[in-house]
């Protein structure tokens, strides 16, 4: 008798309270006691886990490919996974739940165990909330990190790629051909090289289509190549990159054209002219020297002012850099320093205003996924008045409700994050393997910055319409 007149107190306290005004314990109790509808349907279980493999599958053939088969391939791959598991949420949540259950309810004492009981009972609504972080995280880390894996195995190769120590620079319009020439007389000098910069187009075809490709390049004296760049040959002898009808390209490139040494490639040189080039090497470092390498005397009619940008400089001793200063006191303004992977990179690294707009890109596009968060997040919250105030009516503390929530919010952005980070990494690491050789990179700060914008977007879903003023929440009405 005493046991049914203190389990009958919640439901007198329901009644009397002006918390819950008209609520009915019976009605609360049969709202929030409703079962989710049974588990996934066959067909949406079978297609998740095909294009889950599909989504595998298209990430392993990036890694077999190069250039942009595999770029295509990588971006399918990506696809396929999210889609995935937007039609394996509940199976997701439910490994989800298991998983952080237990540091959860550890954690969290009365409140981590609600908010583990609530999240194994409601997988469905679970991977409802999941889905869309991960969609914002993933699109996200494989926008941004792509252009810093390619810009980072840029600088790699560049850096690898150099050779010389010293590196003369002149005015804005060059330096004449004869500084090269003075420069290799000085006293210690072992080698040195005039770098003229252009640029050529390719018209080639992709995906069946016709499409026009403009590529910056590098003029270079061939004799003097070894001693100052390093390509990293792999097919062919530099040394007969002379004339005006030679040409050495990059590996991937060349594997895309479907040409090999000895093969003709069409390129249109910097003031229209059509030419076909006979390809004699093929090289590693294209992403840092550029597609295609070019003799200086086939670009130098080709360009309004045909004069070195700059001249690398290989000393025998490392001590001659006052010998070459001398050397070049005919050539105002020339000046000598020592040489960096910029000098040599084939595109300057990006600047701060152009990361800048890269980031505010990407940013507009995640900040209207980050809004689909927060609207499905409100929306779950507020369904779940029911469950709220029966929790309430059953003797849980507003702010043990509270806490459940916030933990419950913890462990979707918490598993949001880990989910969409291991669907970006998959294609990432196909594409950086494939293309760069290296693993996938994303400034760390950027990852940060997305990290708390998930956490800000999660807890204004889901905490906001709970805590919401007015005199009314999905908690329901203050005291």
């Amino acid at each position: 008798r005493t046991a049914s007149s203190r389990a009958s107190r919640p439901c007198a306290r329901c009644h009397s309270s002006a918390e819950w005004g008209h609520v009915c314990c019976a009605a609360a109790l049969g709202a929030a006691g409703a079962p989710e509808p049974g588990e996934p349907g066959r067909f949406r279980t079978v297609a998740g886990a095909v294009l889950a493999l599909a989504g595998v599958s298209a990430a392993g053939a990036a890694t077999a490919q190069g250039g942009q088969a595999a770029a295509v391939a990588a971006s399918g791959a990506a696809t396929s996974l999210i889609i995935a598991v937007a039609l394996l949420g509940p199976w997701i949540a439910r490994g989800a739940t298991r998983v952080l259950g237990t540091p959860l309810r550890r954690a969290g004492g009365v409140s981590g165990f609600l908010a583990d009981r609530s999240a194994a009972a409601h997988h469905r609504r679970l991977g409802a909330a999941i889905t869309p972080i991960v969609l914002v995280v993933a699109f996200v880390c494989v926008q941004l990190a792509a252009g810093s894996t390619l810009e980072r195995a840029a600088d790699r190769q560049a850096a690898a790629a150099l050779r010389a120590d010293l590196v003369v620079t002149g005015p804005a319009a060059g330096l004449p051909a004869g500084a090269a020439r003075a420069v290799r007389e000085a006293p210690g000098v072992k080698a040195a090289t005039g770098v003229l910069r252009s640029g050529v187009v390719l018209a080639h075809s992709e995906m069946g289509e016709p499409k026009l490709d403009r590529f910056p390049v590098l003029g270079v004296t061939a004799d003097q190549l070894a001693g100052t760049l390093d390509p990293h040959i792999t097919a062919g002898d530099p040394a007969d990159l002379t004339g005006r009808g030679t040409v050495a390209v990059g590996e991937d490139r060349a594997s895309d054209l479907d040409v090999g040494v000895g093969d003709s490639v069409e390129l249109r040189l910097g003031d229209g002219a059509e030419v076909r080039l006979r390809v004699v090497a093929l090289y590693e470092r294209a992403l840092g020297l550029g597609e295609f390498m070019l003799p200086r005397e086939a670009l130098a009619g080709h360009v309004a002012a045909p004069r070195d940008q700059l001249i690398l400089v290989r000393s025998a001793d490392g001590g001659t850099a006052q010998a070459v200063r001398q050397a070049l006191a005919a050539y105002p303004g020339a000046q000598v320093r020592p040489a960096t992977a910029d000098d040599v990179r084939i595109a300057p690294p990006s600047s701060d205003q152009d990361n800048a707009m890269v980031v505010i890109g990407v940013g507009v596009i995640g900040g209207f996924a980050l809004l689909a968060v927060v609207s499905t997040l409100s929306l779950i919250t507020v369904g779940r008045r029911a469950e709220f105030r029966l929790l309430r009516t059953v003797g849980a503390g507003r702010r043990q409700v509270r806490r459940m929530l916030v933990l419950e919010t913890g462990m979707v952005a918490v598993a949001g994050l880990t989910i969409g980070t291991l669907v970006a990494v998959i294609p990432l690491l196909a594409f950086a393997v494939s293309v760069t050789g290296s693993m996938p990179y994303l400034p760390p700060a950027r990852y940060g910055a997305l990290a708390l914008a998930v956490a800000v977007a999660a807890g204004a879903g889901a905490l906001w319409p709970g805590w919401s003023g007015g005199g009314r929440s999905a908690l329901g009405r203050r005291t």
